[in-house]
């Protein structure tokens, strides 16, 4: 039986070449569906605009996302890993609890800001995909699961209130700095960024009642 004949250098180099487009191509595709959603919204942007924008044909398109859906849930895993990537650390130790939530709530709505239309992409498509639905809960989790154990533990540690449950507490604290920045962030209700936050702070902060938190000394 004869060997298989050796692979040129030049049909190397065309297969490698072909690989990496193979490689790059569905970042490219995010990256253009990242574009068109935040321009149009998720009921308004097409698959044809998506695969212009990314200047590959739409059959390139299908061979890797069959949906919008598809491509937004894709696209919603970079910005839940931009959105959780806060240190576990940052808001359950019990070291200087004032300064762990003002780091957190800072670095959250900074997120939250970076990737607000794909998050709205996502709220108008939810309803419509289960995996939608899953990543928005996965993320609000995140956030309550983790604030209410750093209350149970701000509460055992002596510096919160202990008739506050933590479980609603938290509910409460985080679905507020979601609501206040979506309405910042797509219903064209105008703040400033660092009075929004060092308010949100505020809030936080005497609604739990940590030490050191009197009004006199937030409002210098």
């Amino acid at each position: 039986m004869p060997e298989p004949a050796a692979e040129t250098d030049g049909a190397r180099r065309a297969r490698t070449r072909v690989d990496r487009r193979r490689e790059t191509t569905p970042q490219r595709l995010r990256d253009a569906a990242r574009v068109v959603f935040e321009r149009d919204g998720f009921h308004n942007a097409r698959l044809a605009d998506i695969s212009a924008e990314a200047k590959v044909g739409a059959g390139t398109l299908y061979n890797y996302y069959r949906s919008k859906h598809d491509l937004l849930f894709e696209l919603m895993k970079e910005v839940s890993a931009d959105l959780t990537g806060i240190a576990p650390d940052h808001v359950s130790s019990q070291q200087d609890p004032v300064r762990r939530i003002e780091e957190v709530n800072r670095v959250y709505i900074e997120a939250f800001r970076r990737n607000a239309h794909v998050l709205q992409a996502v709220y108008q498509a939810r309803d419509e995909d289960e995996r939608l639905q899953a990543q928005w809960g996965e993320v609000a989790d995140h956030f309550q699961s983790r604030v209410t154990r750093a209350i149970a533990e701000w509460q055992k540690a002596g510096v919160a209130y202990p008739d506050l449950d933590p479980r609603h507490t938290a509910h409460a604290l985080t679905l507020m700095v979601e609501r206040v920045v979506m309405a910042w962030s797509y219903e064209g209700v105008e703040y400033d960024a660092q009075t929004l936050i060092a308010t949100i702070n505020k809030i936080w902060i005497r609604a739990l009642g940590l030490p050191g938190t009197t009004p006199r000394t937030l409002a210098e």
